[in-house]
């Protein structure tokens, strides 16, 4: 479970500490790109995906004293609230202008890597390329069954053949000289 079996209380505080805000600072300080960038590997524009991740960061203020694996509940709330905009207004964007600005903050090297990684996950199968930006972001099968709402047999299944199929594309890359 993601969120403690706690109910609030009606007395209890509705806003963060000042200790409780210094926390949730740290997490938006190292979390938020990364989300962001977890959302459009699995296959999200950047607007949608900076949108859904801020206001899975507001949902995280309001249950934060009741939130166990902070990181989790963030990374599967803002898979959520970006696929519930995209189911809302269909915008399953696979244009390269939503891709991320050089100018972007990057935790994880080179943006031109990851440019290519986005474009080789953007010819993957939808579940295929979902599971493979929880697994990038760091989120076991079993993390990523939960947020999905499927067996951990079938993302593990899926993680093997979307590596698989990543394997086929760059070996096609480096026969065709693309890379």
């Amino acid at each position: 479970m993601l969120v403690a079996e706690r109910p609030r209380q009606p007395e209890e505080q509705q806003g963060l500490s000042p200790e409780q805000e210094q926390q949730y600072g740290a997490l938006f300080r190292l979390r938020f790109v990364a989300t962001v960038g977890f959302l459009i590997a699995a296959g999200a524009g950047r607007h949608d995906a900076e949108d859904a991740v801020q206001s899975a960061f507001v949902q995280l203020a309001r249950a934060w004293e009741s939130v166990t694996h902070p990181e989790a509940w963030l990374r599967t709330t803002a898979w959520r609230m970006w696929l519930k905009a995209k189911d809302k207004h269909k915008t399953w964007s696979s244009d390269p202008a939503d891709l991320p600005e050089a100018g972007v903050p990057d935790p994880c090297g080179n943006i031109a890597e990851q440019v290519d990684l986005v474009r080789l996950l953007r010819q993957l199968p939808a579940l295929q390329r979902t599971v493979m930006a929880f697994e990038i972001d760091g989120a076991t099968p079993a993390q990523t069954a939960e947020a999905l709402g499927v067996p951990s047999a079938n993302v593990r299944q899926n993680l093997r053949r979307a590596r698989q199929n990543l394997e086929r594309m760059l070996g096609e890359q480096d026969q065709g000289g693309t890379r």
